[in-house]
This record gives C-alpha cells, sequence and structure tokens, in this order.
C-alpha cells in the first residue's frame, strides 16, 4: 500500500501553532491611523475624548473612545487639547490614484484603506470601521 501525503494544512500544523509565525501574520498589515483629539467628553471611568480625522473626499469623521484605548497617557479635562495621536488598524489596501490639474500637471497620490475593527474595535460615531485616507496619515 502507498502511503498518503497528509494535505497541506496538517503539514504545517505545527508553524500555525507557532506564536512568532501568528503574530507576524496578525500584525504584518498593521499600521496607524494619525488622528486630532480635539477635546475630553466624559469623566465617567476611565475617561472619554473625541478624535477626528479625514478621509479621502474630506469628509471628517469622528471617533469617540476611552482615553487608555487610544493613549497610555493620562488625559483629563485640564489637558491642553487638541493633539495629535495614533490608532492602531489593519491595512486592508493601498493604491495610488492619479489625477490630472486645470493646468494639466498630473498628481500621483497613494490612498490607504484601513480598518479600525483590529485589534480594539474602534468605529466613528456612525459605527464605521473602514476608512480611505491618505498615506500620509498613516504610519507603518
Amino acid at each position: 500500500m502507498k502511503k498518503k501525503k497528509a494535505p497541506c494544512i496538517i503539514q504545517l500544523r505545527h508553524k500555525l501553532n507557532d506564536y512568532g509565525i501568528f503574530a507576524n501574520e496578525q500584525f504584518a498589515k498593521m499600521g496607524f491611523l494619525r488622528v486630532n483629539v480635539t477635546d475630553y467628553i466624559s469623566n465617567d471611568f476611565p475617561g472619554f475624548v473625541r478624535a477626528e480625522f479625514r478621509d479621502i473626499k474630506g469628509d471628517i469623521h469622528t471617533i469617540e473612545e476611552k482615553a487608555p484605548v487610544l493613549s497610555d497617557q493620562e488625559w483629563d479635562e485640564n489637558t491642553a487639547y487638541p493633539f495629535w495621536t495614533l490608532v492602531p488598524g489593519q491595512i486592508l489596501d493601498s493604491r495610488v490614484e492619479i489625477s490630472v490639474t486645470k493646468t494639466g500637471k498630473e498628481i500621483k497620490r497613494k490612498i490607504v484603506k484601513i480598518s479600525l475593527e483590529n485589534p480594539w474595535g474602534i468605529c466613528d460615531i456612525n459605527d464605521k470601521t473602514i476608512f480611505e485616507v491618505f498615506d500620509g496619515d498613516v504610519v507603518g
């Protein structure tokens, strides 16, 4: 009798159980969206802040989130606002958009599609989690 080969998933099981490989796969497409924290909105434990950012269409998206989720620094109503911080997310896609100005000059802009669902489940006030922003607003 000829011995059958195990399916690929079984052959690679030991690799899938390795945390290092798991972490590399999970965080390979991680990026950080730059948001502007505008104000402190609530003293309810542990404290809530409002942050804003613009997408490629110019629309302003507002995030209302717990302060410890957005930073390990202590923020309260006495903190000087506004300031910038980074929100982690998963980069889903990136592309280059080419547009032509009225004078005929060609402009290339890199656009990044990012999801704030992973790792912390952050969404804007309209429950939207996936955004298209310019690459200058994404670090990583």
